[in-house]
């Protein structure tokens, strides 16, 4: 999504990397380019990485690009939500916000700092220098509650109901299947046939 949105808009990019726009566009094909030739290399045959019983298998072709379409639009939408929380005037327009969202979400990984807390912010206060940093910092206040903090209350609810119908469906089976015979188990009894005291 970087790769794209910078071939679009290199301009963008410039205000985060400093860097002029023919080398971010430049950049942006490279980066599009090292992706088609992974995804063309997985696609040919199944791959690995590894050594011996720590080998792991790479998604093919086909699941490689589902993957890159679901991270698209996962990175699309919460560009969306960020610019929908910065102020519409000056209008950037959706890419700007979107490749300097992209591009800190992408520094706040490399920093592994939480959730790219404080990164992210700098960063975004960095690429939006036309706002006023009230603007963008509503929107980096924002932006973590509705990217982490719900998504992490909504999925620790869902597991507790599915933790606790599991639980249920478990007793119930238990109760519907009948359990160990009424009679007491014998011991096992050794006669001694011959009279030998041997065991």
């Amino acid at each position: 999504m970087l790769g794209l949105g910078i071939a679009y808009h290199p301009e963008a990019a410039a205000s985060i990397d400093q860097l002029p726009a023919w080398f971010n566009r430049a950049a942006a094909f490279v980066i599009i380019g090292g992706l088609v030739a992974y995804v063309v290399w997985v696609w040919t045959q199944p791959r690995g990485v590894g050594r011996g019983p720590w080998t792991v298998t790479l998604p093919g072709g086909p699941l490689t690009l589902l993957q890159i379409a679901i991270g698209i639009v996962d990175l699309g939408f919460c560009a969306l939500a960020m610019y929908v929380l910065v102020p519409d005037e000056p209008n950037l327009g959706f890419v700007v916000v979107a490749v300097i969202f992209v591009s800190a979400t992408l520094l706040g990984f490399a920093s592994h700092s939480p959730g790219g807390l404080g990164v992210f912010d700098a960063a975004m206060l960095v690429g939006l220098w036309q706002m006023d940093r009230g603007g963008p910092a509503r929107g980096d206040a924002a932006v973590p509650g509705a990217l982490y903090i719900a998504p992490f209350v909504i999925s620790v609810i869902l597991l507790t109901f599915r933790e606790v119908i599991l639980g249920a469906r478990l007793k119930r089976l238990r109760q519907m299947t009948p359990g160990p015979d009424a009679e007491p188990r014998r011991e096992a009894v050794y006669v001694r046939e011959r009279g030998d005291t041997g065991a």
